[in-house]
């Protein structure tokens, strides 16, 4: 383990630990991204966790940085069972989305998280969704369809989502809630 992802460990997934101070230290040294992005590889849940909170930190002012991640953060996405492994990854999805070559695999891998199990990672997958939607028009209708689908969930949070997400993406003119885009 390396010196960074040794600040990301102990305590539990209640807290974020010291993820944002990592965040920070990416910031200053880009550099470091690799060996922060080197925890999603940890057997150890609250270090793979935190270090999806720090990544999504970092992404959310360097999408550029991510641009060659992205097919792994898919992979890791499909396969970790940590929840706030995946809500953070969708978050990222969300961030860079714009940054990558080809956009499909993204918003492909957003509309599988919304059938995911953890309502935080269908709730930030929508999100992620309606903020592509509102910037990307021709795949505006799919998105809609994909979320609409999301209005009898039995999650209350999910459907209070939903359908503000809908609202949003048929009102040209109504802003994202806030809260929704950390960018």
């Amino acid at each position: 383990m390396n010196r960074l992802l040794g600040k990301l460990s102990g305590g539990d997934l209640r807290s974020d630990g010291r993820a944002n101070e990592v965040a920070e230290e990416v910031f200053q040294n880009p550099q470091l991204l690799d060996q922060l992005f080197d925890g999603l590889s940890e057997p150890d849940d609250v270090i793979r966790g935190r270090t999806a909170h720090a990544l999504e930190r970092v992404s959310r002012t360097n999408q550029d940085a991510f641009r060659e991640l992205v097919p792994r953060l898919i992979s890791v996405s499909m396969r970790d069972r940590i929840p706030m492994v995946r809500w953070h990854l969708a978050m990222i999805f969300g961030n860079t989305a714009f940054a990558v070559n080809d956009i499909e695999p993204v918003v492909s891998v957003l509309f599988r998280l919304l059938t995911d199990d953890s309502v935080f990672v269908r709730s930030w997958a929508i999100s992620r969704l309606c903020i592509i939607g509102k910037r990307d028009k021709p795949r505006r209708r799919e998105i809609i369809d994909a979320i609409r689908a999301l209005r009898d969930d039995k999650s209350v949070a999910i459907r209070v989502r939903a359908a503000k997400a809908l609202r949003v993406l048929r009102n040209e003119n109504d802003p994202l809630p806030a809260g929704w885009s950390k960018t």
